[in-house]
């Protein structure tokens, strides 16, 4: 397996933890700085609630936009997150395969349960240190490894992240995470402005929990 397919497949994969009503922009602007200890203290009663939902199942439709074609590439799924196992996001259509973010990095399961474990190289092993401060709302470790910009109006809000890294600004561009009250509704991944991937999400719940069919089926 080569590492830009791999790369890329599962970047265009990625996941929002919600349910949605369509992706019209919440909060169309990016905000204001966020900095640690300095600006974070009306941010941090989000931060730490969305970090308490415990194990999310969601189903989503993730729609994958590109400079060459008009339309986007629609893909469906479903969505498993737990704190202690990582992120599952295993596709339903057009293709059956599950792809698995965890501590020990990156790994796609097809449909006839074969493993394909990405490479271990600095470039993945950073995607998923990236990463997984995103799917936990971790606020310490996200400042470290991303400029944030935040803002807000009533109960709708907006975050942006930035890889502090140059490689990773140049595999994911912009990360943008929107949502209401403690509820994600959209997050995108932009490239640039012909290149991106929107997630949309509908039957999502928290405290979820997985049976050990599921922990062996959709994660490592």
């Amino acid at each position: 397996m080569s590492r830009r397919p791999f790369l890329v497949h599962f970047v265009l994969g990625f996941l929002v933890l919600a349910p949605l009503t369509r992706a019209a922009d919440l909060i169309a602007e990016p905000g204001a700085p966020l900095v640690i200890g300095e600006n974070d203290t009306a941010w941090k009663p989000l931060f730490t609630a969305m970090a308490a939902q415990g194990a999310v199942y969601a189903e989503f439709t993730e729609l994958r936009w590109f400079s060459f074609r008009k339309e986007p590439t629609r893909l469906a799924g479903e969505m498993r997150l737990s704190p202690s196992l990582g992120l599952s996001l295993h596709y339903i259509a057009p293709d059956d395969s599950t792809m698995i973010v965890d501590e020990e990095g990156l790994m796609q399961r097809t449909a006839n349960g074969r493993n394909r474990v990405a490479p271990d190289n600095p470039r993945y092993t950073g995607l998923t240190a990236a990463l997984l401060p995103v799917m936990r709302f971790d606020l310490p470790a996200l400042e470290r490894k991303f400029t944030v910009a935040a803002a807000r109006n009533d109960e709708a809000w907006r975050l942006d992240f930035t890889p502090r890294d140059a490689e990773l600004a140049k595999t994911f561009g912009r990360i943008t995470v929107q949502g209401e009250g403690t509820a994600v509704r959209r997050l995108e991944f932009r490239r640039d402005a012909k290149q991106r991937i929107e997630i949309i999400v509908g039957a999502a719940r928290s405290g979820a929990s997985f049976t050990e069919a599921d922990v062996k089926k959709f994660f490592r």
